[in-house]
């Protein structure tokens, strides 16, 4: 009998699940609020932050959706 509590494929889709999936949903809210942003006043320094900060929050859940599907050789 074995002492591992769930076998290493199992493990291996629930990180992929937790990681594709939180990466994924902030992908998709900072794409969104940049979105709804866009038509806001870009003098405003506030304003060009936030919008730095979806950019960056964009590629972070990009680089964690792409990590997930390069880790099981779909890209």
């Amino acid at each position: 009998m074995s002492t591992e509590l769930v076998s290493d494929n199992v493990f291996r889709w629930a990180l992929t699940f937790l990681t594709g999936g939180f990466a994924g949903a902030w992908l998709v809210v900072d794409a969104v609020s940049l979105i709804r942003s866009r038509h806001a006043d870009r003098s405003d320094p506030v304003v060009r932050d936030k919008h730095f900060g979806y950019v960056i929050g964009i590629a972070i859940g990009a680089i964690g959706v792409i990590g997930c599907l390069r880790f099981w050789n779909v890209l």
